[in-house]
């Protein structure tokens, strides 16, 4: 199986700074760096682009050539998955130390995390390894979710067509979910209780003031379980 590249860097930004500490020089607005593979008997030159696009190559030491069967698809056997095994953990190392994480990149997101961050004091958690760009918030007292910011496709709220949104499930009484779902930009919960949660996409459909005083509540509501 070929290295699944964008996976690897799937919210992956470089950082110039931790690119250069780790030892990659700077050449022609790339960052390029050379590393040992296989017990010396390849080198795996890799080169980093501004915009933290990867590229990179595999070279046999011993013929000085490129190694071209690593990016072969139908290529198998022992050997070259030995080399793909070494490329790809030179790879997710690059992308460990030498890139931030940016997810949930909306504007209205990035407001309501930091207002978030800052008014309760409380960091968001990345629970779930199979989805990433799923951040859950607890209270500190009781470790109980008062919110969850996710990124989903567009038709799991039922929306026309393909893509993604930012989304918040937020929680309340069930009288007031009840009362939320009948106005516009309200949303019956994904993948919560709909009972006790709601869903706005955070599109700026429903304004800041009113997201801040829904996540007051549910805040509150989380004191209780």
């Amino acid at each position: 199986m070929l290295i699944d590249i964008e996976t690897i860097f799937k919210y992956k930004v470089p950082n110039r700074d931790k690119l250069l500490d780790y030892g990659f020089s700077e050449n022609g607005g790339k960052m390029q760096k050379r590393f040992p593979i296989v017990n010396n008997q390849f080198a795996m030159a890799v080169a980093v682009g501004p915009d933290g696009a990867i590229n990179y190559k595999v070279i046999d030491n011993a013929l000085q050539e490129e190694y071209v069967l690593v990016r072969v698809e139908g290529a198998d056997g022992a050997y070259v998955n030995t080399v793909r095994t070494a490329c790809e953990k030179v790879l997710c190392d690059i992308a460990r130390e030498c890139f931030d994480t940016e997810i949930l990149k909306a504007e209205q997101t990035r407001r309501m995390l930091d207002a978030i961050k800052s008014g309760y004091g409380t960091e968001p958690e990345f629970l779930w390894s199979k989805f990433p760009d799923y951040a859950a918030f607890r209270r500190k007292d009781n470790a109980k979710w008062f919110a969850i910011i996710m990124t989903v496709d567009r038709s799991k709220l039922c929306f026309k067509g393909h893509g993604n949104i930012e989304i918040i499930d937020i929680k309340a009484e069930p009288c007031c979910v009840e009362s939320l779902l009948r106005q516009d930009g309200y949303y019956p919960a994904y993948h919560m209780n709909k009972k006790h949660w709601f869903t706005v996409c955070l599109d700026g459909s429903v304004s800041d003031q009113k997201l801040l005083s829904l996540i007051a509540a549910s805040y509150k509501c989380a004191a209780n379980g």
